[in-house]
């Protein structure tokens, strides 16, 4: 008699499973550190732009108690440089003609409404989106609380 010879394999139902189950856990674990990712690029902007405030204050000491010439100035231009947002998402503005308030901004990556506001006064204050624009001079608009003036 023919003897039937058993070898062990997997069947091509098994192995379809299998890749189903791993295309679906590694696109939930890329959803995932795509947020954290997010969140970091937030606190990235959050801790570049609060640096301006210490640099604006010396920035005013050194030039007459004046902040013109700050938002075009090295630091901020670094500072700037390392917000990881587009170009048009981060500005610097300082108030005309009198030179005496600045604020920057920039566009926060989790709830992309949303940007970052840092001022002379040293309020730093999530802000619509919509509101940072090259002609902001301070983080004080409607509906935002606890503002120093």
């Amino acid at each position: 008699m023919d003897k039937i010879i058993k070898t062990k394999a997997f069947t091509l139902i098994e192995l379809l499973v299998v890749i189903a189950m791993i295309a679906i856990l590694s696109s939930v674990i890329l959803y995932s550190v795509t947020q954290y990712m997010d969140k970091v690029k937030d606190a990235t902007v959050k801790g570049n732009l609060t640096v301006l405030i210490t640099a604006g204050e010396v920035w005013y000491d050194k030039n007459d108690n004046s902040y013109a010439g700050f938002c075009g100035s090295p630091v901020v231009d670094r500072v700037l440089s390392q917000v990881p947002s587009a170009d048009t998402d981060k500005y610097c503005n300082v108030e005309t003609p009198n030179n005496s308030a600045w604020a920057a901004c920039a566009r926060e990556f989790v709830n992309k409404q949303k940007a970052y506001c840092v001022d002379n006064k040293g309020n730093q204050k999530d802000i619509n989106n919509s509101d940072c624009s090259n002609i902001t001079t301070n983080c004080c608009f409607t509906g935002i609380t606890n503002c120093i003036q």
